[in-house]
């Protein structure tokens, strides 16, 4: 069976995209692929996004398409480390800043685009809220949700669930 977040990964060109580490992204799909099966820890040494999306919380072209992986991927089965990789990545991307070389390579505005791609996918990471690690997600959601009354709400109520285990 074919997962939603292998399908959002092949849907990029990630070759024409500049990665961090200063080659193309073509490598990603590799580390993504690995982090989307790993199982334990040790099966994610060596496969990490970071300095690639981002370096510093400097942006890099591959970043906004990375989001939409992610996301997707937060539904489905993920070891936790993966989990909290992602959203951890995730809080760096809509919190960060495009990077001087993208800059001067036309990009500006990276973290904007990362802040839409993550609009986008919402509903993930209210779920995340939800049914996972509530105060990464919430972080998060700090930052990119513009229906101030629905965050609050939630932050409530899932203050007040927690307050109650």
């Amino acid at each position: 069976m074919t997962r939603a977040s292998i399908l959002e990964l092949r849907r990029h060109d990630w070759s024409a995209l500049r990665c961090g580490c200063g080659r193309s992204g073509a490598h990603l799909t590799e580390s993504f692929s690995r982090l989307l099966d790993a199982r334990s820890t040790r099966e994610t040494i060596g496969y990490t996004l970071e300095n690639h999306l981002e370096v510093q919380s400097m942006l890099f072209e591959v970043a906004p398409h990375a989001v939409s992986v992610m996301l997707t991927a937060l539904g489905e089965d993920l070891h936790d480390s993966v989990r909290r990789h992602f959203l951890g990545m995730l809080e760096y991307l809509v919190t960060g800043e495009s990077h001087r070389s993208e800059i001067d390579a036309g990009r500006p505005d990276l973290e904007e685009e990362c802040i839409a791609a993550v609009r986008e996918g919402i509903w993930a990471l209210y779920t995340e809220a939800v049914s996972g690690d509530a105060e990464a997600a919430l972080d998060i959601l700090d930052y990119v949700d513009e229906d101030e009354d629905r965050l609050e709400y939630y932050r409530s109520v899932l203050a007040a669930r927690l307050g109650e285990g």
